[in-house]
């Protein structure tokens, strides 16, 4: 009788790690997804904005990059926080970061249906017909996380070519042959007059709607105990992905930007809901328009992917340490390689039942806005970490760790973004929805908040009396002698 493996194989590259992160919030499901509410808040200058993000991503990106290259574990975010202030600091991340991803599933999945009824030629689909595409398309993905590694690889490349023609192809296509204003309709005087507070200017609100241009490049450590050489392999993925997709995007952007006719064009509220398919469908015959809607879904399909991909390691990685309800069940790994499969599952039936209170019309813009403001804290607890971990002198910039020592200064700066975007993003701005509306995502913090408090307490609880006991709550201990060493392996081959 064979036993269960206790490590998942490695038979992830550079280029899957890669991969992952570019799929996790593609650059179709980022334009998709936040042009309108950009283009109606900030104007045709919205662009701007998006710059600015990248530019601070960046930062967080060289600074979450320095940790990747120190600790090679699944469930990056968690793991970094936990090493450097304990298990219950590391707890909380992990906490915020899994429900902020299991509420993203459900938001991309809801986008990715809204376009299946058009590709057939179908009517306006009601809002349940496309609930139940929402969930084949969650489905869609489980499935495809559950068949193993080789899928996954096949599936991710799939996106690539969706991109490439789905992205690249229609932005060029639009900057050469349907572009109907100049440069100068980019104008920064088209963010309109400073009003309000600082955080109600049109470029301050043009750099927190971009936020879901620059989140998922973190997802290439989430799999790091699968890639090969995780310490040199996963921060040089999470760089490559993060420039790939913001030169994907900005393309993207400033394409169908100039592709907008008249200023009557985004007055019409159908057009502002989704300016990017009302451009798409008037730029291009119909047969090809349901072409490159057929290429959206893909690209929608491959993002829930990576995105479950993600959380379910997480999940996996924090039961690992038996601080997660049904510890043992969540930890199981089954096939020759080591699958979570259970976590996987676990997070797909979550998922498919948040589909139930908050899936309705009107709430799509507040989802992305928690999910936004949700990573944007989840980053926050490794960089705030590493910052009271210099103070505390526990924390020494060696040699090998990416950046040297020059991370320090840059680890300051992405502490002082992180600060600046949540307050940016959860802001209450006036929707016209109501207060509830506006306060929707202060709201939606809060509920996690109290819920995360009540559940760690349990979980401390159990990590008492395991001291109390002689006993330990850990189901088991991960073996890191394999990282350095394939560190130590690849180096020769280096200096070569």
């Amino acid at each position: 009788m064979t036993t269960a493996p206790r490590a998942m194989k490695r038979e992830f590259t550079m280029f899957s790690a890669l991969s992952v992160a570019f799929a996790f919030v593609s650059p179709i499901v980022a334009v998709y997804s936040v042009l309108g509410v950009g283009l109606s808040a900030s104007g045709p200058a919205f662009v701007w904005g998006g710059l600015a993000l990248y530019a601070g991503q960046f930062i967080l990106v060289l600074t979450l990059c320095i940790l990747a290259s120190k600790w090679a574990d699944s469930g990056g975010i968690y793991q970094w926080s936990r090493r450097l202030l304990g298990h219950r600091y590391g707890w909380f991340a992990s906490w915020v970061y899994i429900c902020t991803l299991l509420i993203t599933l459900p938001a991309v999945a809801y986008a990715g249906a809204v376009l299946i009824p058009p590709i057939f030629d179908v009517p306006a689909a009601g809002h349940g017909v496309v609930t139940w595409l929402a969930v084949g398309l969650l489905a869609f993905s489980t499935i495809v996380n559950l068949a193993g590694r080789t899928f996954i690889k096949i599936i991710v490349v799939g996106v690539i070519v969706a991109e490439a023609i789905g992205s690249v192809g229609v932005a060029v296509w639009l900057l050469f042959f349907d572009r109907h204003q100049g440069l100068d309709y980019l104008s920064p005087a088209s963010l309109g007059e400073y009003s309000g507070l600082f955080f109600s200017a049109p470029f301050i609100m043009a750099i927190a709607f971009s936020s879901y241009f620059a989140i998922g490049f973190e997802s290439a450590s989430s799999i790091a105990e699968e890639v090969r050489r995780p310490k040199r392999a996963v921060p040089k993925a999470m760089v490559v992905s993060f420039f790939a997709i913001m030169i994907i995007v900005m393309l993207s952007t400033l394409a169908f930007t100039l592709a907008v006719p008249d200023e009557q064009f985004l007055q019409d509220p159908e057009n502002a809901a989704d300016p990017a398919v009302a451009i798409l469908a008037m730029s291009f015959p119909a047969p090809v328009f349901r072409g490159i809607l057929a290429l959206f879904v893909i690209a929608f399909a491959a993002s829930l992917m990576t995105i479950q991909i993600t959380v379910s390691r997480l999940v996996w990685a924090t039961a690992r340490n038996g601080e997660l309800p049904f510890a043992r069940t969540l930890t199981r790994l089954s096939g020759e390689t080591g699958l979570p499969r259970t976590a996987v599952l676990v997070t797909a039936v979550i998922a498919a039942l948040l589909f139930l209170p908050f899936q309705n019309e009107g709430i799509q813009m507040a989802l992305i806005s928690f999910s936004s403001v949700g990573f944007f804290i989840s980053f926050l607890f490794p960089v705030l970490g590493l910052a009271i971990a210099r103070v505390r002198g526990s924390w020494r910039d060696e040699p090998g760790l990416f950046l040297g020592r020059a991370g320090a200064a840059v680890s300051w700066l992405a502490l002082f973004w992180l600060l600046f975007q949540i307050v940016n993003v959860a802001w209450p701005r006036e929707t016209g929805g109501g207060w509830a509306a506006d306060w929707s995502t202060i709201i939606g913090v809060g509920v996690v908040a109290v819920l995360g408090v009540l559940v760690e307490a349990w979980v401390h609880r159990k990590r008492l009396h395991a001291v109390r006991t002689g006993t330990t709550i850990v189901v088991f201990e991960r073996d890191e002698s394999e990282d350095d060493a394939d560190e130590l392996d690849a180096a020769p081959s280096v200096r070569a």
